[in-house]
């Protein structure tokens, strides 16, 4: 079981803070996050030296971010909304090199993961793919069976939208269309021999996830871990100011 954070605060600081917490992943997001390409590369190196993987969510609709992002030195790319075949099929063949992919050779991250860094690559690097719309549910076996894709990444709220469902976690967990369509995610990938991975969002979220067979969860982010303990520890402190 990996255990991953996203982080969204774009300062290399963090990545470094998050990795000597132990975290096993850290997620620098550039699809909803204010991180640019050059940060990015920052958080990349001061993550690697702690042990934990450094991987990039791209943008969507843009498979040439995921070349990018191995270029510059992530061990891994999530790619958001791949809501079919062809989206799968476009970011699989840019994640690889030859003969797996089309993948360009470049970069100086040989300089960092050494001379043999194109002949062990395609092995070490992980393309997750984001299941997050019914659509890619429904195409599940088709996706999870491409050469190039190592796994898949769920993003619960945004499938749950998908199905017509309320954002809210109370509401779409207990629903059947929901549940199966969890349920089809990690049996697909784990019989393909896939990674299946999945954000959580509570620690009973979390330990439900796993137990549904989910090999790599993330748990909310950099800027929630600040907010939630940094505001239980205020609240503690006003009120101890109150008696």
């Amino acid at each position: 079981m990996e255990i991953g954070i996203w982080q969204t605060i774009p300062q290399p600081a963090i990545s470094r803070y998050l990795g000597l917490m132990g975290w096993d992943w850290i997620v620098l997001d550039l699809q909803h996050g204010s991180m640019t390409w050059e940060t990015a590369y920052e958080c990349i190196y001061a993550a690697r030296p702690t042990g934990a993987r450094p991987l990039i969510r791209t943008s969507i609709g843009n498979p040439g971010e995921v070349e990018k992002a191995l270029d510059i030195g992530a061990g891994g790319v999530v790619v958001p909304m791949v809501n079919s075949l062809a989206d799968a099929r476009a970011v699989a063949r840019v994640a690889k090199y030859p003969p797996t992919g089309v993948r360009s050779l470049g970069g100086d991250h040989y300089l960092h993961y050494g001379d043999d860094y194109f002949e062990k690559a395609n092995d070490e690097t992980l393309l997750l793919v984001q299941m997050e719309h019914i659509d890619a549910v429904e195409q599940a076996e088709e996706i999870m069976a491409l050469p190039g894709v190592d796994g898949c990444f769920v993003g619960p709220v945004d499938l749950a939208l998908s199905l017509g469902l309320s954002r809210h976690r109370s509401s779409y967990e207990q629903d059947p269309a929901y549940q199966a369509a969890m349920e089809r995610i990690a049996a697909t990938a784990l019989a393909a021999g896939k990674k299946p991975c999945c954000n959580t969002y509570s620690p009973e979220d979390f330990a439900a996830k796993k137990a549904a067979g989910f090999q790599a969860l993330t748990f909310k982010s950099d800027l929630d871990l600040l907010m939630d303990r940094g505001t239980q520890l205020l609240d503690c402190l006003k009120g101890s100011t109150e008696h």
